[in-house]
């Protein structure tokens, strides 16, 4: 096993050795200084690369925004309140129309409604009173504003 390994390593072995002593020319020597860490050209390498992530980072918001479907104003005349799973693919899901609430049975292929009720079970006033909800603390933070 030695053999081999003084077999492998002895040229890597005399290689750096022989870099280890090389003699470095009085021009180097004297022009090696060492080069400035935050020189104008390292910053704007640096800043530039932090502009271009910030840049890609909006155009991805952006175009999920966009193609997901996901509605950025809460002025819809449609209102999902609550849903519930009744089986694996199936759902009974509370939504608002207009002021009037209708329960509604969901599974695939097709929608019903289940019961259409005569005084709303949750009073959305009292909701919007209440502390803001992530959608509209989300809305107030995204750069980009309310655009779509």
């Amino acid at each position: 096993m030695n053999i081999l390994r003084s077999k492998l390593f002895a040229p890597l072995a005399l290689s750096l050795s022989s870099n280890a002593h090389a003699q470095v020319p009085a021009s180097d020597a004297a022009a090696g200084a060492p080069t400035e860490l935050f020189s104008a050209g390292y910053l704007f390498q640096v800043l530039g690369s932090l502009v271009l992530v910030f840049v890609c980072l909006f155009a991805v918001v952006y175009f999920l925004k966009r193609f997901n479907g996901v509605s950025v104003g809460s002025a819809s005349a449609l209102r999902v309140i609550g849903s519930a799973s009744v089986g694996q693919r199936e759902k009974v899901v509370l939504i608002e129309v207009g002021g009037e609430q209708l329960l509604i049975g969901v599974a695939p292929g097709s929608v019903r409604t289940l019961h259409v009720l005569p005084e709303p079970l949750v009073d959305t006033s009292a909701q919007e009173s209440g502390a803001p909800d992530f959608a509209a603390v989300l809305r107030a933070a995204n750069p980009l504003g309310s655009r779509s």
